[in-house]
């Protein structure tokens, strides 16, 4: 041989970083070698050691840190990181798993140094602080109607148990006439007769039916479960109601975006605001985000405040549509192998924006817009599953759009869809012919 092959070494991408093992109690940090003596430091997780560690990366130089999302132990640091201005990237664990069976953490904290020098790991998307702030009310309000419901179940429990069949006769717990019968059971009301005379004139049910259904046994522990319910959905009730408060002060303290001189769409009703609380939350979201979602038929109030919450109006992260609704999880799967599409579904993202846009393609099958007739189409050619995600795809598409251009939505209405329905199949039915030999005439 005229000589051994030079070995290839991977360049070095980023020279002035740091990678960050995340635990509960403790922090391992690691650096290049050549910068000190000691280039792997322990750390604990209290926040005088935290700023010590900000010291210590500021005194080598240390520009970007990369950080491996351990449950909510990264937030501290991300934070005291973040402030001080370092480029801080929040690392999925699956790009940062070790090729060796050896592990520890003097071990990860190197890796993720050696990963992040030679450019071989991205950073998650986070929004700003202030949109963060946002998001923790939203998921704290989401979390509190969860919890709402839980309450629902209790109540539908104890009443079952006394055999009250309340349930069969509203469609609603939380609606006014359970409300108010539940309220007066607690209260000490035990006549079914006078219990009935509280329903809602706008009942179906009679008031000889909901007094038949309010016969029971009203045994002591079944009423105390049922008051103690109750009382913790009422509770709920003014958590959420602060929620809503503490929402609309973070929107208002948002940058206010410039936007064209536009009609807000009609806000669809809510069972914790009123007509008014939804036109100013409305208004707070059109400020912030430039444009009114809510125009996007299927796209409630709720589910742009979501979206504001989880992504906010910057998407200046995601270079294209394709980007986004593959951050979203809502991108057909490019899972291939000796060039054959694999089979089965890929990769699992727990994406609650992607949730939120879910929910409102699943809802659009009602709708009387163009995008409830393409949903009703999706429908008649692929099973449900399939049909949700790819209208929320298209959802998601219009909101990068709305987005990232400044432009309004403008609905196209159901006669477009079916006139472009009509000339797709149309256009089908000519390539066949062609195939056959043949051509078409059309009708007289």
């Amino acid at each position: 041989m005229a000589g051994k092959r030079q070995k290839r070494r991977l360049e070095v991408v980023h020279p002035d970083c740091a990678g960050i093992d995340v635990g509960g109690h403790e922090h391992w940090v690691a650096v290049d070698p050549g910068r000190c003596e000691v280039s792997v430091r322990c750390f604990s997780g209290f926040t005088d050691d935290l700023q010590a560690l900000a010291d210590w990366l500021e005194s080598l130089g240390i520009t970007q840190v990369a950080m491996e999302a351990t449950g909510v132990y990264w937030i501290a640091p991300f934070e005291v990181l973040d402030a001080r201005g370092f480029e801080v990237l929040l690392v999925n664990s699956r790009a940062t798993r070790q090729v060796s069976g050896r592990k520890s953490d003097v071990l990860d904290c190197q890796w993720i140094w050696q990963l992040m020098s030679h450019g071989l790991l991205s950073g998650a998307f986070r929004p700003g602080d202030a949109v963060c702030t946002l998001r923790a009310f939203v998921r704290q309000r989401s979390r509190r109607i969860q919890a709402q419901s839980w309450c629902l179940n209790h109540m539908h429990k104890a009443l079952a148990q006394m055999n009250v069949h309340l349930g069969h006769v509203v469609s609603d717990l939380k609606g006014k006439t359970a409300m108010r019968i539940l309220r007066a059971i607690v209260a000490g009301e035990r006549d079914p007769w006078q219990l009935a005379t509280l329903r809602d004139r706008r009942l179906r049910a009679d008031e000889a039916t909901v007094a038949r259904s309010l016969h029971g046994n009203w045994r002591v522990e079944h009423l105390f479960a049922l008051e103690q319910a109750l009382a913790h959905f009422d509770f709920l009730e003014q958590q959420i109601g602060a929620c809503d408060r503490a929402i609309l002060s973070a929107l208002e303290a948002l940058p206010v975006r410039a936007c064209a001189p536009t009609e807000l769409a009609t806000p669809s009703r809510s069972a914790h605001r009123s007509a008014a609380e939804q036109r100013r939350l409305q208004q707070a979201l059109l400020q912030v985000m430039g444009v009114d979602l809510s125009a996007i038929p299927s796209l409630g109030v709720d589910t742009v405040l979501v979206i504001a919450g989880e992504i906010g109006p910057d998407l200046s992260r995601f270079p294209s549509q394709a980007h986004f609704c593959s951050w979203l999880g809502l991108a057909p799967p490019t899972r291939i192998s000796g060039g054959k599409a694999l089979s089965g579904p890929g990769t699992k993202v727990n994406n609650i924006a992607a949730q939120a846009l879910r929910q409102a393609a699943s809802n659009a099958r009602s709708s009387r817009s163009f995008i409830g007739a393409a949903h009703r189409a999706r429908l008649t050619r692929m099973d449900t599953a399939k049909a949700i995600k790819a209208t929320a795809h298209q959802l998601a598409r219009l909101i990068y759009a709305m987005l990232t251009r400044g432009q309004p939505y403008v609905e196209k209405g159901i006669e477009a869809f079916e006139a472009t329905r009509h000339d797709r199949q149309l256009r089908a039915l000519q390539r066949k012919a062609r195939k056959l030999g043949l051509d078409l005439v059309p009708a007289a």
